[in-house]
């Protein structure tokens, strides 16, 4: 009597960031999707489970509605098990549960309008798991999800394999799956002949099932991957032999639940798939501790969320809350918040698409509040920390004074653009990889995957001190020259940079915000105290002006060279400034068509510089333009108990 056949569930998950290029979601159609599931249809003695993105269906809908009929036709034949989850993918435990429900509960509405399905289960953005979201789905109505095999080890479960419970504090609970790693590394990589294989040699009882569930961009889109999967037929072959095997049964999610129950009560502490773990440092979390911008974007997104729910939102502003609440879904996309060897966080669009979000719901919220004009005000942002915002009719500033009294938001209202979403330029572990010369290649791992896009890419390995903010004060002992600014190897001699500012207690009765310290400058190896105070002063519907005022309190005479550094979210300009007795430029944003003018109470040396960093993306290790760096330069001479001051003004229009 022939053993048991062993039971297969395939599961393939399909995303593309809100924000990403248009060009991007088409090749990632025609190279993966449409290829994947039109050779599936192929192959009837196929069934899997599959999830796609909201921000993916949404493109699907309006560029490729036959490829929504396709899935129908799938679906309806019990070809395919389509899972829900939070619409616009973001890490479940990083947003508050009232948006993960509301995302959760969107999804599920949008699956039964497009595709006709009441989804059971849910895909866990990133599996990124944190044993208090249990509660969470279950009140949300998700019956199961799906974990790595790394979840359960991390759970002293020896062998996971099926699926588990988890209960709640209600007496409930959500079912867990078990994917298998060594699946994930064979499929699509090795043959098809290899993976049945491994389930063939591996023992199994009935209740056990081999769990596959990854991306499906990596079975077309990832380096390598078309020509192998559908050129040389890799999935033609893959598929016919799963039809032709007796010893595996094919399953869905749901089909396994109705025919097996769980192995057994697990609690699975915070974990995710093992390279997450490696590039987060062992918690995802990590991620916003070790980068202030995510952590900010983070931050700020949790303050909009919590504004929109303090509201009334009657008077027939029902529409403006589903527009409010609808944005700021948006904006809590993951891939913008993180990065692994791919781009995410160091995509200058994606991070830019986070706060065009956030900037829409929070002009939503404004108008509600009804925040005057030229009006300053103190707001908490979490782990970031105090941050005093300015409200014009149409830009919105936010400075810190915990870091220099910088300027870290600059929101050009009428186009929903952050003008200051720059990224400090850091060290990465795979920087280390730039001795590998050459294209990626093929292998199990995606780690396996980079390689190098360009060559010559280590001359662009530049790292900054301090954060890309902008106003940020600077003291020098000799006027700074382009490649140092450039490259960030000159030498500071103050030490206001990133240190933190008296804040004021609230904004001074003039309608003007200022922040002050006592600080030093080292010049010719001596330190010599200097006082600095500046003044933010609104300066029209798209305007603001920082007025500096510095002062000598010592014995001696000081001659230093003032310089403060902006950091503009703009296109690289025609012609790069770098000239003496400036008093006045205007940069042409060409990604927007804002204008940006700089001018000055006094003239002032003024230099710029492209700002890029290295990172990965899906062809390999390449150069990502962020934005660009600008510093104005004055040499000052201040007398014993002396003054200087000095003036800059920023206009958006």
């Amino acid at each position: 009597m022939p053993p048991p056949a062993k039971s297969l569930i395939l599961c393939v998950h399909a995303h593309q960031p809100v924000g990403n290029f248009d060009h991007v979601l088409s090749d990632a159609f025609e190279r993966a999707y449409r290829p994947f599931f039109e050779t599936l249809e192929r192959h009837p003695g196929v069934r899997m489970a599959c999830h796609f993105s909201g921000s993916l269906l949404d493109w699907l809908e309006r560029e490729q509605p036959a490829f929504l009929g396709l899935l129908r036709r799938l679906e309806g034949a019990g070809r395919i098990e389509i899972l829900g989850g939070a619409y616009y993918e973001p890490v479940f435990g990083a947003v508050p549960e009232r948006d993960l429900s509301g995302q959760i509960q969107m999804m599920r509405a949008r699956l039964k309008e497009l595709l006709g399905v009441s989804a059971e289960g849910a895909w866990l953005t990133e599996r990124v798991w944190d044993p208090e979201l249990a509660g969470a789905l279950e009140k949300a109505g998700i019956a199961y999800t799906v974990l790595d095999d790394l979840h359960f080890k991390k759970a002293r479960v020896g062998r996971p394999s099926g699926y588990y419970r988890q209960r709640t504090l209600s007496g409930g609970g959500v079912d867990l799956f078990a994917a298998r790693q060594e699946l994930r590394y064979l499929l699509p990589f090795r043959r098809p002949e290899e993976a049945l294989a491994f389930i063939r040699a591996t023992k199994a009882s009935p209740g056990e099932a081999f769990v596959f569930a990854d991306d499906c961009e990596k079975f077309g889109l990832w380096p390598g991957t078309h020509d192998w999967v559908y050129r040389q037929g890799w999935l033609e072959r893959f598929f016919s032999l799963l039809e032709a095997d007796k010893g595996i049964t094919l399953h869905t999610f749901g089909t396994f639940r109705r025919a097996f129950g769980p192995r057994r009560e697990v609690s699975v502490p915070h974990g995710s798939y093992s390279e997450m773990m490696q590039w987060s440092g062992g918690r995802f979390y990590n991620f916003f501790d070790r980068y202030a911008e995510s952590r900010y974007m983070r931050d700020r997104m949790w303050q909009v969320s919590s504004a929109i729910e303090g509201l009334v939102w009657n008077n027939g502003a029902a529409a403006d809350l589903g527009r409010a609440r609808l944005a700021l879904y948006r904006s809590q996309c993951n891939c913008g918040y993180w990065h692994g060897v791919f781009g995410g966080l160091y995509l200058h669009h994606l991070r830019s698409a986070v706060f065009t979000n956030l900037i829409e719901a929070d002009a939503l919220v404004a108008h509600r509040q009804g925040r005057s004009d030229g009006g300053f005000e103190r707001i908490a942002l979490g782990d970031s920390g105090e941050r005093w915002r300015l409200q014009e009719k149409e830009i919105v500033a936010y400075f810190d004074p915990s870091y220099g009294a910088a300027l870290e938001e600059l929101d050009h209202l009428p186009t929903r653009a952050n003008l200051t979403c720059a990224l400090q330029r850091r060290r990465e572990t795979y920087h280390a990889m730039l001795a590998k010369k050459g294209p990626a290649a093929l292998g199990g791992s995606i780690h396996a995957l980079l390689g190098v896009k360009e060559p010559g890419l280590e001359k662009s390995l530049q790292y900054d001190r301090w954060r890309r903010l902008s106003f940020l004060d600077h003291f020098f002992e000799a006027p700074v020259g382009p490649e140092e600014f450039a490259g960030g190897t000159f030498r500071e001699a103050g030490d206001f940079v990133d240190a933190r500012y008296a804040p004021p207690q609230q904004p001074g009765g003039s309608g003007t915000l200022s922040f002050a310290r006592r600080g030093s400058v080292v010049l010719r190896g001596k330190r010599c105290p200097v006082e600095l105070e500046k003044t933010v002063v609104p300066a029209g519907p798209g305007a603001l002006a920082v007025r500096y005022r510095l002062r000598n309190p010592g014995s001696e005479p000081l001659r230093f060279v003032f310089g403060v550094e902006w950091n503009f979210s703009m296109g690289v300009p025609d012609s790069v400034p770098g000239a003496r007795d400036v008093r006045e430029h205007v940069f042409r944003d060409a990604w927007r068509g804002v204008n940006v003018t700089l001018s000055g109470s006094e003239t002032f040396s003024l230099m710029a510089a492209p700002v890029e960093t290295v990172s990965g993306s899906e062809a390999g290790l390449e150069r990502t333009y962020q934005g660009l760096g600008v510093l104005a330069q004055s040499v000052l001479e201040i007398g014993p108990g002396g003054e200087a001051a000095r003036t800059f003004t920023l206009t958006l229009r």
